[in-house]
């Protein structure tokens, strides 16, 4: 780190917390504190949900997912679109017909207290896990480049968020998450361009793309995996992927993911808390719109950043390891022998991997005539990317450690900031990008600490604790539960440091809870014979769903989605046959 990157990076620290601090005085009550006093404009809003979505772990996690896997990720978020039209048409006006401060008053309202207690729970214990591994994104980042321990990184990235989270609320948040896309954008951009300009002026753009296609980085669509069973088994697996264990295709993306989309903007506090911040409903839905067609041109750029940094590798060569922890280890006298063997198998098969894709990127015709240089090529992208697994899974300080981690590569987050790292980036342009990194981590941190203190206060506090609490006592309520949120989701992103991919971590975090959560909305907008304690029995079948699942069966997370919400409506519709009151004593 130059002197130069660092008045850049500490410049903006600076300018963030000072913007945060000085909105202490805008909050005279719980609607100013947690609602922004219903004034934010829809494009601010729009713009803190874009934000939100555009964390560290967007820069840092699917730029690792680029490198890796190409632009497949991008099937998650096909369902985005959908959903947000959906809730724009169901959502919104159940929410904007009576002020609500959480998306869960409205199941008191339309069931009783317990179904309210119980959905807001839910959120808290889902989102205190997901934010710990939020924090973890940018702290690796630090981590790295400060060669600092990653727990004093972590503490660091949680103290400075909470601070201005504390003080200013909801309107810190919005405002500031305004200000930190501008930076995250321009940062990205950044990335792009210093990649392309090398990759584009060796292979040309047609080359570069011949390239990453002939890879499968540019495989964006998948219908179905290989050798896909298409009556799916359930059961068991005999070596081939069935449906559901396939990860990324078009139909986890789309109904699997426009379930967790619909859940996590439509009943998660953290962005149900935006548009309620609006002064009308039709601001709340424009609000949504803007992140419903930005996200996935957005999410294709920063795939498409790590596809050109895997091609830049490919050019120019990479690191055996990633992870500093690993890089240590290999070099420990018991593993130095067999980390220098696989040291010189790496070498060789780097620089065939290079000499193939230079042929394939400067090749003239269809490659598809060309099945020798395809075979070719595709096998030294095989062997580099199997040589790496290897070294990664036998010099593993977390797995050696733990075994249960044994067989996972656990080194896409490091990808990244490696490259930032590398010497490669312009010191300007290095603080510049690592001021959007820090951006984007405090802008998924502060409005879900906001959240989470709004569901405490306004579930909990004020609901049973101190009905009748002043004004003043409640806003004390509320910055304090903010400050032990912060210390709370600190700590579990402490414990939950892992070597997995973190973009992948929340959503799998997100969709073992959401579908359970969407279900409850669901069961209330269309089942009205569902009432009263309906909705918390309708709950708990829902997440004792997905428990079994997850612990007997083979189906990739995206699917937990739609286990949750057709749980959640099996038991609901059940209980309110044999209960028709719901535990309501009839007049």
């Amino acid at each position: 780190m130059t002197a130069i990157a660092w008045i850049v990076f500490l410049a903006f620290l600076a300018w963030v917390v000072w913007d945060g601090v000085k909105r202490t005085s805008g909050s005279k009550d719980l609607d100013d504190y947690f609602a922004g006093g219903r004034r934010i404009p829809w494009w601010a809003a729009g713009l803190s949900v874009m934000a939100t979505q555009a964390s560290a772990i967007t820069v840092i996690g699917t730029t690792g997912e680029g490198h890796e896997g190409g632009l497949g990720f991008l099937q998650i978020y096909f369902g985005l679109p959908f959903a947000m039209i959906l809730l724009c048409v169901f959502m919104v006006p159940l929410y904007r017909q009576q002020p609500v401060l959480t998306a869960y008053q409205y199941l008191e309202r339309r069931f009783d207290p317990s179904t309210r207690a119980l959905g807001s729970l839910l959120f808290l214990f889902s989102r205190c896990l997901a934010l710990g591994v939020v924090i973890n994104a940018p702290a690796v980042v630090l981590s790295a480049m400060l060669d600092l321990p990653l727990v004093w990184t972590i503490v660091v990235v949680g103290a400075l968020t909470t601070a201005y989270t504390v003080l200013g609320g909801i309107s810190a948040v919005v405002w500031t998450d305004v200000k930190q896309m501008s930076v995250i954008l321009l940062g990205l951009f950044a990335c792009f361009a210093i990649l392309a300009l090398e990759v584009f002026g060796e292979l040309g753009i047609l080359g570069a793309v011949r390239a990453a296609g002939a890879a499968g980085k540019l495989d964006a669509l998948q219908l179905a995996p290989e050798h896909v069973d298409y009556v799916p088994r359930l059961l068991g697996t005999d070596g081939a992927k069935t449906f559901w264990e396939d990860k990324y295709n078009f139909w986890s993306g789309t109904i699997g993911g426009l379930f967790l989309m619909l859940s996590y903007f439509g009943c998660d506090q953290s962005q149900v808390q935006r548009i309620l911040t609006n002064p009308t409903a039709n601001e709340s839905r424009r609000a949504l719109l803007l992140s419903a067609f930005a996200k996935v041109p957005m999410q294709l750029g920063v795939l498409a950043i790590g596809v050109l940094l895997w091609l830049s590798h490919g050019l120019g060569g990479e690191p055996l390891l990633y992870v500093p922890g690993d890089q240590q280890r290999a070099q420990e006298p018991q593993n130095a022998a067999r980390y220098e063997e696989l040291s010189a198998r790496y070498t060789e098969a780097l620089a065939e991997r290079r000499d193939a894709l230079l042929e394939v990127g400067r090749h003239d015709g269809d490659l598809r005539d060309d099945g020798a240089l395809l075979a070719r090529y595709q096998d030294a992208v095989r062997s580099v990317a199997e040589i790496r697994t290897t070294a990664a899974k036998e010099f593993s300080a977390e797995r050696a450690r733990d075994a249960s981690a044994a067989g996972k590569k656990g080194d896409t987050n490091y990808v990244f900031p490696q490259w930032l790292l590398s010497g490669r980036v312009p010191s300007l342009l290095l603080g510049l990008i690592l001021a959007a990194i820090f951006a984007a981590a405090m802008s998924s941190v502060d409005s879900v600490l906001n959240s989470l203190s709004a569901a405490t206060v306004v579930d909990f506090y004020q609901r049973w604790l101190r009905p009748r609490a002043s004004n003043r006592e409640a806003l004390w309520a509320g910055r304090l539960c903010t400050l032990l949120w912060g210390v709370v989701s600190t700590i579990a992103a402490i414990v939950l440091i892992s070597g997995s991919s973190i973009i992948e971590q929340v959503n799998r975090v997100g969709s073992y809870f959401y579908g359970t959560l969407l279900g409850v909305f669901v069961l209330g907008l269309f089942f009205p014979r569902a009432r009263g304690a309906v909705g918390a029995v309708g709950i708990l079948g829902g997440m004792t769903s997905v428990i079994l699942v997850d612990r007997t069966l083979h189906i990739e997370y995206l699917w937990y989605n739609v286990i949750g919400l057709v749980g959640v409506l099996a038991t609901g519709c059940v209980a309110a046959q044999l209960w028709p009151d719901g535990g309501r004593s009839r007049a």
